[in-house]
């Protein structure tokens, strides 16, 4: 009988691979976090018009 060291056994539990953003799937659950960090990285909208801004509502 040959014995593999667990390289070919199915993981237990499902892991969600699934993007929820794009319905993208990812073959692995480290893959998916990376995808969600780069692809879905949604940064904080600036409000340009908060006290101490110039009245303007420029940038400059």
């Amino acid at each position: 009988m040959i014995k593999t060291m667990g390289l070919f056994k199915k993981k237990e539990g499902p892991a969600e691979t699934k993007c929820k953003e794009c319905g993208l799937e990812l073959h692995d659950p480290v893959r998916l976090d990376r995808h969600m960090k780069k692809a879905h990285k949604h940064a904080p909208q600036r409000n340009f018009d908060e006290p101490g801004g110039t009245s303007t509502g420029g940038m400059w």
